[in-house]
């Protein structure tokens, strides 16, 4: 199922209104919505290709009654200002995803941010990012864009069902599979980063896995340039009071406080200026969770708890988080996870297109030396390095060095029995 910022259940903050600023933007914004010529906002979308219709034996004819362009089925998930319908566009005749503003949340800010989403995925194309087919006005002068329906479900699903036992999901998520999606992930945000654009809302629910193994980056909803000024917001300590049910903090917040407070890096809690670096630190901590199972802040209640963690509270290392149903998470998995989740956006890692060649570099078995096993695991990785150059000089290296440990054997054995 196609979801729509963290399981379509996005907190609004109502605040926003049409006297509003851009959520993240303190510029007001002026005038009202652009005025529609007339008779374009009751316009119906219909098809446009013909097609070939044969009655009994006729002779086949060219033609068709125009129909409604999308017919719409269900809604997908609702998020904090639109809604994802899936719908069957007639003139291609496949299924899509239609985002449209919801009419209790429309508003300058709302229309003008959607506004933002559109042109920002519609300039990004890569495999890993989900595609806008389509934009423009319902009959009822709505707007809306049309997206790829992506088949699949959310890595949140995913990672709930390993977290259950599921004995399938474990066979075909294992460590290395979860690196894979990983990668895919990274590769998405690299290029966005490389096109001067910033997600800020990185999290397992915004992550949809297809059948077939792809990998899709979704809900750009809250997307920003990284270049130009952006003024510091303050924190939103009332935007949640008291404990809540816990899903709300893993819920995208839209309003004085932007992101979703489990997965935000310190900085955006902070409601500072955010770079590339925030997004690093958002995919560390899906990564985490990928790993383990688990979030490190799953214990927090209130709004105020769950920043006051994100901005202050070490992170254990993904290796010390206990699991029922998987082994151990890798030394060098867990060292990675730590060095994006470093409180200092100075201490992670420099760009994510590092992160994907450290991935890309563990294939190789090239391993930073981090602890005593990762010490292990780089020297394991040298030796399966050598073999792949130098299989025949490699083989009589370890054959020899394997007699000559022997030999040794017997001599100290032969000396004891001697006395």
């Amino acid at each position: 199922m196609q979801e729509d910022s963290a399981n379509a259940k996005t907190v609004v903050d109502n605040t926003l209104t049409d006297g509003a600023t851009l959520a993240d933007d303190r510029t007001p914004i002026v005038g009202s919505l652009p005025v529609l010529p007339r008779g374009v906002a009751t316009t119906l979308r219909t098809t446009v290709l013909p097609r070939i219709s044969v009655i009994e034996k006729a002779t086949p004819t060219v033609g068709g009654d125009p129909k409604p362009r999308y017919a719409l089925a269900h809604q997908l998930g609702q998020g904090g200002v639109g809604d994802v319908i899936k719908a069957h566009d007639n003139d291609i005749e496949r299924p899509v995803a239609i985002k449209r503003i919801r009419a209790d949340a429309k508003s300058h800010a709302t229309v003008m941010r959607f506004a933002e989403e559109v042109r920002t995925i519609g300039n990004l194309e890569h495999p890993n990012i989900v595609p806008i087919h389509d934009v423009g006005l319902d009959e009822n002068g709505e707007y809306y864009f049309v997206m790829k329906y992506v088949h699949g479900e959310t890595l949140e699903s995913v990672i709930e069902k390993l977290r259950e036992g599921n004995a399938d999901y474990h066979a075909r998520y294992g460590f290395e599979r979860r690196v894979e999606i990983m990668v895919g992930i990274l590769e998405a945000i690299a290029f966005a980063h490389a096109n001067g654009v910033i997600h800020r809302d990185i999290k397992p629910a915004n992550i949809m896995i297809g059948p077939y193994g792809e990998v899709m980056v979704m809900d750009w909803g809250l997307a920003r340039k990284i270049k130009g000024d952006e003024p510091v917001q303050p924190l939103a300590q009332t935007l949640l009071e008291g404990t809540v049910p816990k899903r709300r903090l893993f819920e995208t917040q839209v309003g004085t406080l932007l992101g979703t407070p489990a997965y935000m890096s310190p900085e955006q809690a902070r409601g500072e200026k955010l770079t590339e670096k925030s997004d690093i630190y958002s995919l560390c901590m899906t990564f985490y969770e990928l790993l383990t199972l688990t979030h490190p802040f799953e214990s927090k209640t209130t709004l105020e708890t769950m920043l006051a963690a994100v901005m202050t509270q070490h992170v254990p290392h993904a290796y010390e988080a206990g699991s029922a149903t998987q082994p151990m998470v890798p030394a060098d998995l867990s060292w990675f996870t730590q060095d994006g989740l470093q409180k200092d956006p100075a201490l992670r890692f420099a760009s994510v297109d590092d992160m994907v060649t450290r991935l890309r570099d563990r294939a190789e078995g090239v391993i930073p030396v981090q602890c005593r096993v990762t010490f292990m695991m780089m020297q394991v990785g040298k030796v399966r390095r050598a073999f792949a150059v130098r299989p025949f000089q490699s083989a009589v290296i370890v054959s020899v060095l394997v007699l000559w440990m022997l030999a040794t054997t017997v001599y100290s054995v032969l000396r004891v029995l001697r006395g």
